[in-house]
């Protein structure tokens, strides 16, 4: 009797450590296997071998010029031998709309009469410069003397008619074609005193004369 509950407890034993063994080792490991071969498989990281896109930028067409020339005159069409309106003077800048032929325009299109043609404001680009020209003083100086040389009295008031005309000039308030189409400076007769001179700048009403005074360098309007 007592052999066989030795026996009984024996195989309950060998029973209890099956199930640790089945439990606790085998159970995992089998779960664990499963897991992997359910895994998706995910192929290897290669590297990119194709072409690099090099993202090219759009050429630049230059626009802005400088006048490079004392006088430029401005042609109603890209020809030497047309009507030129209108003058340009060192240092202007200009826009070019469009070259064509060694000529730049640089207005729009107009017509001036129905089924007429088109016509627009043209320069020619070789005396055009990409960069504001360097004028010298001395270069300035012959410039101006140039717009007002015929100036009354010009050779008793030279210094001063020069340095009143740069004034104008600078500011703004006239232009070259101004000087140019009086020649410069002209004696008023309205002061007697015989030392105040006038030019008319944009236009040629009362309002627009403008007068200096050659002894005390007073630029005045009446």
């Amino acid at each position: 009797m007592r052999k066989i509950v030795m026996l009984v407890l024996l195989v309950l034993g060998l029973a209890a450590s099956a199930a640790g063994y089945y439990m606790f080792y085998l159970k995992p490991k089998e779960a664990a296997q499963n897991a992997s071969q359910n895994e998706p498989l995910v192929p290897p990281a290669t590297e990119y071998k194709g072409k690099k896109v090099v993202k090219t930028q759009p050429d630049v067409v230059k626009t802005d010029y400088y006048v490079g020339s004392p006088q430029l005159g401005v042609r109603e069409a890209p020809d030497y031998d047309a009507y030129a309106e209108t003058e340009y003077y060192r240092g202007d800048k200009l826009i070019i709309l469009e070259q064509k032929d060694g000529w730049g325009r640089i207005s729009p299109y107009y017509v001036y009469e129905e089924g007429g043609p088109e016509v627009a404001e043209w320069v020619p680009m070789d005396a055009l410069l990409e960069t504001p020209p360097i004028i010298s003083e001395a270069e300035r100086r012959e410039t101006i003397t140039g717009y007002i040389n015929g100036s009354d009295d010009f050779d008793l008031y030279e210094e001063m008619f020069i340095k009143t005309t740069d004034k104008l000039l600078q500011d703004g308030t006239c232009s070259p074609a101004d000087f140019e189409e009086l020649g410069g400076w002209v004696t008023s007769v309205k002061y007697s005193d015989g030392y105040v001179y006038f030019v008319y700048c944009g236009g040629f009403k009362v309002s627009n004369k403008i007068y200096v005074d050659v002894q005390t360098g007073e630029i005045f309007f009446r």
